[in-house]
């Protein structure tokens, strides 16, 4: 998430009444707002101030050796607080020299006599954590440098690419559990109240960009792939196999537009539609067809679908462009005609006028024996009589 949308977050959810960000600077690519949720932390509190001290972090924190769940609240309680700082409720407005800050509004602010202290939030993050197995590593590995930091936010978490640091030769599909939410079936939980979990990190290799549902091909080809970890299978085949697609897979008046990437062959068609079938009865109903009325005349030239000379019986490469065409891309031609179209000139004893569509010494090649060997049905489409592929 960009620093402006983050931002545009923070400002609805406070418009809303509900949780205020405390910290909106600017966070790295990898950090996630669903990993770890927006907060509010009304409070004044510098940590810079206490590390400077030599406060070790165990004096405000000391349930950290001890917690082993990330939905614990590791927030220092007024108790640990008065260690350092006599409070004494009865007097909110104490001030005493030489001593750290007691008054109530030096740590609450907007703080009034006779109502109640904004109370601080935080949301659990969706994750599986132990802090009492990570006492060994210093603090400022996984939370940063906080010696010139105020009040540290969400922002100051660890990311994954901090984690795998260290976990690097555990980071494959079947163990995200470890650390993630997963759901009945295994599979890693990704929706939540508070946003959606999608990757956006490189380390891994499965960062979601924006044209990832269709250009996904490479990631998911690689060894160690993590698509399984959060996808079932049957997502892919829905898609894949499935008749309906997804609704953004290609984008608004695509029909007005597919016919470049159709003869380009990029996207390839083929791997969602049937061109013998999906194409073809398309272009009939829209009338773009030899088989149906059409506004189309080849005869006409202000109203030929193909440019002059595209076919001719008389031969010779200037008379008979589409035979180029079909042996770069058939599946352009097969959009719009049957197999019977081809037979009709290309066919023996169909009455046309027979051209072949092989090229010279045809009969005896290789290519023609391993034709007639693979499959003779082939040959059969033409010719009405057993033809051999010997001279």
């Amino acid at each position: 998430m960009s620093r402006a949308a983050y931002i545009l977050l923070a400002l609805v959810l406070a418009a809303a009444g509900s949780i205020v960000v405390a910290d909106t600077a600017a966070v790295t690519d990898d950090w996630s707002p669903v990993m770890y949720p927006a907060q509010r932390l009304p409070l004044t509190f510098s940590h810079a101030n206490h590390l400077a001290r030599g406060t070790a972090c165990t004096a405000c924190h000391p349930d950290v050796t001890s917690s082993r769940s990330a939905v614990d609240n590791l927030l220092p309680t007024e108790a640990q607080c008065r260690t350092c700082h006599p409070i004494d409720r009865s007097q909110p407005d104490l001030v005493l020299a030489d001593q750290p800050p007691v008054n109530c509004v030096a740590c609450h602010p907007g703080y009034a006599p006779g109502v109640p202290v904004e109370r601080t939030y935080l949301t659990p993050p969706p994750l599986k954590f132990s802090h009492a197995a990570h006492t060994s590593t210093n603090c400022s590995y996984c939370h940063g440098d906080l010696t010139t930091v105020d009040l540290a936010t969400t922002r100051h978490l660890p990311t994954m690419q901090t984690c795998l640091g260290c976990h690097r030769d555990g980071a494959e599909q079947d163990e995200c559990g470890r650390c993630h939410l997963v759901k009945r079936g295994g599979l890693m939980q990704t929706q939540f109240a508070h946003g959606n979990l999608v990757p956006s990190h490189t380390g891994l290799g499965d960062a979601h960009g924006p044209n990832f549902s269709t250009d996904h091909r490479q990631e998911a080809n690689q060894i160690g792939a993590t698509c399984d970890a959060c996808h079932d299978k049957s997502e892919c085949v829905a898609c894949h196999i499935g008749e309906v697609k997804p609704m953004d897979f290609h984008a608004g008046d695509y029909i007005r537009t597919h016919a470049v990437e159709a003869r380009r062959g990029t996207p390839d068609c083929s791997a969602c539609h049937r061109a013998a079938s999906f194409c073809v009865a398309c272009h009939e109903r829209s009338g773009i067809s030899p088989r149906t009325p059409t506004d189309y005349d080849q005869d006409d030239p202000d109203r030929a679908f193909h440019p002059p000379n595209w076919s001719s019986v008389t031969g010779g490469t200037t008379a008979n462009q589409h035979a180029r065409e079909a042996r770069r891309n058939l599946t352009s031609c097969v959009s719009c005609h049957r197999e019977e179209d081809c037979q009709r000139c290309h066919g023996a004893g169909f009455g046309g006028p027979n051209v072949s569509p092989h090229p010279a010494n045809w009969v005896g090649s290789s290519r023609c024996k391993a034709i007639e060997r693979s499959n003779p049905r082939v040959c059969a489409k033409c010719h009405l009589t057993p033809i051999s592929c010997d001279p």
